[in-house]
């Protein structure tokens, strides 16, 4: 969560909502909704933790439109809250846009709190294409730890200049912004800077990022770089996403410890998709450094027939191994799912079976996935 105090979320969330009442014929829409839950062993009792998020788009004519990002993350049974504890809705970030700034194919951006995603694929759908990013990412694989989804994510308080696409295969986003990631590695008055381009093709599509930051215990600045590749035919697609989300000149020591890398080829066979994933975490990740982490990898091969996003019903089985270097643990696991798509609601439910370190009585975990588009 961005550390900017709750007197200024409520300006900007006061601001956004009156420029939005006073847009012409303005219409507020729920573009996306995602819940995820997950119950595991905590101890002898078996508990849920649930994740969510949620975005309010506001369109006001062709000129305005913004969005209001809402969060939820909850440790234990929504139903088990009480009256004076309730479950914790917090708000992670809004947006106002004007387009077309002096009649130019340029967007300007006013932001606060969590922004854009670099690298992860998501970004091509200003193009209108569909999506081509990893399933492996966030809650649903990484409800414990960092959660993992692109190389970076934009917090702060600040501008972006978006210029293009049109008819273009080519846009450009550029952000300046003052940071609120959380500490040790950023404090108040640091100030950050990116620039990312896309290029969009039928068969290739190209993501590239660099951007740093500056404070004053951190004179040498914090810098960070990534690209995407996406590549695809008929039956075959790869992509890869490779970059270093955070490089201290002052501390760190450069090598592999500081990448992240993540390959995923797929191959179709009609109904029938074989899908591995390779993933070599790196040390630190949205300006945190992670000891733990330094040496992860992961390889998960997914096995499945239908697609998810498209056919009624879908399912199959992965199989996931994990290495961590630090401790020399690895453990194994299968995980059996099925997936539905009823009006516009992508439902999926698997079931995680521990088959190394075999523990008995912590040898299955379950989750329960929700997305839906309006």
């Amino acid at each position: 969560m961005p550390r900017r105090s709750l007197g200024t979320r409520r300006l900007v969330v006061a601001l956004f909502l009156f420029a939005a009442a006073a847009a012409s014929a303005a219409n507020i829409t729920v573009p996306t909704m995602e819940v995820d839950t997950y119950g595991s062993m905590v101890g002898s009792v078996f508990a849920l933790q649930t994740y969510g998020n949620m975005t309010l788009q506001v369109d006001g004519g062709y000129k305005f439109g913004g969005s209001v990002d809402i969060g939820l993350t909850n440790n234990f049974n929504l139903e088990g809250f009480g009256v004076g504890s309730p479950p914790p809705v917090t708000f992670t970030g809004a947006s106002i846009v004007i387009r077309q700034l002096f009649s130019l194919p340029l967007d300007l951006t006013y932001f606060v709190g969590q922004n854009d995603i670099f690298a992860n694929g998501d970004a091509f759908s200003v193009f209108g294409a569909g999506p081509i990013g990893t399933s492996y990412r966030g809650f649903m694989y990484f409800p414990t730890g960092p959660l993992y989804n692109g190389l970076y994510q934009v917090q702060g308080t600040g501008l972006e200049m978006s210029i293009g696409p049109g008819t273009s295969p080519v846009a450009m986003d550029l952000y300046a912004y003052e940071d609120t990631h959380d500490p040790p590695f950023t404090s108040p008055g640091s100030y950050s800077a990116d620039a990312r381009i896309l290029l969009n093709t039928v068969p290739l599509k190209l993501e590239a990022f660099f951007g740093g930051t500056y404070s004053a215990s951190d004179p040498l600045g914090l810098w960070r770089t990534g690209l995407l590749f996406y590549a695809s035919n008929t039956n075959v697609e790869f992509l890869t996403e490779v970059g270093i989300p955070l490089y201290n000149p002052a501390t760190d020591t450069f090598g592999i410890d500081l990448f992240y890398l993540l390959v995923e080829p797929r191959l179709h066979m009609g109904l029938f998709s074989i899908v591995p994933t390779f993933f070599w975490h790196p040390g630190a990740y949205q300006q945190q450094e992670d000891p733990s982490e330094v040496g992860t990898f992961d390889v998960n091969l997914n096995l499945y027939a239908g697609d998810p996003a498209r056919t009624a019903m879908s399912g199959g089985v992965e199989g996931n191994f994990s290495f961590q270097s630090s401790t020399g643990a690895a453990v194994v696991k299968a995980s059996p799912w099925v997936g539905f798509l009823t009006s516009g609601v992508e439902w999926k439910l698997k079931i995680e079976a521990k088959l190394w370190p075999f523990d008995p009585t912590n040898l299955l975990d379950g989750f329960i996935g929700m997305q839906a588009e309006f």
